[in-house]
């Protein structure tokens, strides 16, 4: 009889076992679809203590050399890159320090509370990969820029500066550019630049000079955003597009095959309304994917557009049935 329970109480450890390691797999898998997940943010700590220090003394130099052994000395890869990518030097620094006090003084909280988005990324970076099976998970590096980048790519990493992407309508940018103000007037919250370039990612041959697949890129990054948060996605550039669509498509279609961008992207620093080929990229993809009947083989074309290819771009906005309003 002691044999009996013996043996019946070893059947159930087994049992118990197996269903332990079947909840561990299951809890592993899902936890997988975030591999290698990291938001790195200790450059931005590293420049407020830089930024600290340079505030004790009027040496101009000594300031420069703070930058430099307190913030660029201990940079992460990403904040090497994007230091290389946007031009990013000890003088230029002290410039913005000096020239925008209450700019830094206002976005300095936003910026060490980058962490709490953690979480949110994650969830993002997970339906990501139930969207687009052939997902990339980046690396994500939160810096403190130059007031000239919000955010680009660098292989597989997400490079995005803090200072701008950490700020909104209640940050005081009284000192800065007329177009910086605008951004902060009306940006959402930095899940949705982190996702605009995790998108960037993704993509495949992203670099030409046709407008048309330029815009594009850029929309699609806009529109997939827009999918994975799960939230209407608004900026400057959306609304007067929206407003003005009519005008802006009746342009676009005459331009949109040549090379010549000035009136359509980038131009934040020349034209009132910047960016709008944000927006027709955007209006573009959405009507691609809307008239899609697989979505998930829409969002696989989206990303995997092969845009130094003429006629692959020409077939995909075709296939999108976008002609304006």
């Amino acid at each position: 009889m002691d044999d009996v329970k013996n043996g019946s109480r070893f059947i159930h450890l087994c049992r118990q076992i197996c269903v332990g390691l079947a909840l561990l797999l299951v809890s592993m898998a899902c936890r997988g679809q975030g591999v290698n997940f990291s938001v790195l943010t200790s450059d931005i700590d590293n420049f407020w203590a830089a930024y600290d220090s340079l505030l004790k003394v009027n040496d101009t130099t000594l300031q420069k050399q703070i930058i430099q052994t307190v913030y660029f000395d201990k940079a992460t890869p990403g904040l090497r890159d994007f230091m290389r990518l946007r031009q990013h030097t000890a003088s230029r620094h002290l410039k913005n320090i000096s020239s925008y006090p209450r700019f830094w003084n206002s976005v300095r909280a936003k910026t060490l509370e980058i962490q709490r988005y953690t979480t949110e990324m994650e969830k993002i970076m997970i339906r990501f990969k139930e969207m687009y099976p052939s997902f990339r998970q980046p690396e994500i590096y939160f810096t403190i820029g130059c007031l000239n980048s919000g955010g680009t790519t660098q292989g597989e990493r997400v490079l995005i500066g803090a200072e701008i992407a950490a700020s909104d309508k209640n940050t005081d940018a009284t000192e800065l550019n007329t177009w910086l103000q605008k951004v902060f007037s009306g940006q959402q919250d930095i899940i949705f630049l982190v996702t605009h370039e995790t998108v960037h990612i993704q993509q495949k041959n992203i670099y030409t000079k046709m407008l048309l697949p330029r815009c594009i890129k850029e929309g699609a990054a806009d529109f997939l955003s827009e999918l994975l948060t799960q939230r209407k996605f608004s900026s400057p550039y959306m609304i007067y597009g929206a407003a003005n669509e009519k005008e802006l498509w009746l342009k676009f279609r005459e331009e949109m095959f040549g090379s010549e961008a000035r009136d359509w992207l980038y131009n934040g620093n020349t034209v009132e309304n910047a960016d709008l080929g944000y927006f027709m990229g955007y209006q573009i993809c959405k009507s691609y994917y809307d008239n899609a009947v697989d979505k998930k083989k829409a969002v696989a074309d989206i990303l995997e557009l092969n845009v130094n290819n003429k006629l692959a771009v020409t077939k995909f906005f075709e296939r999108s049935g976008y002609a304006g309003p």
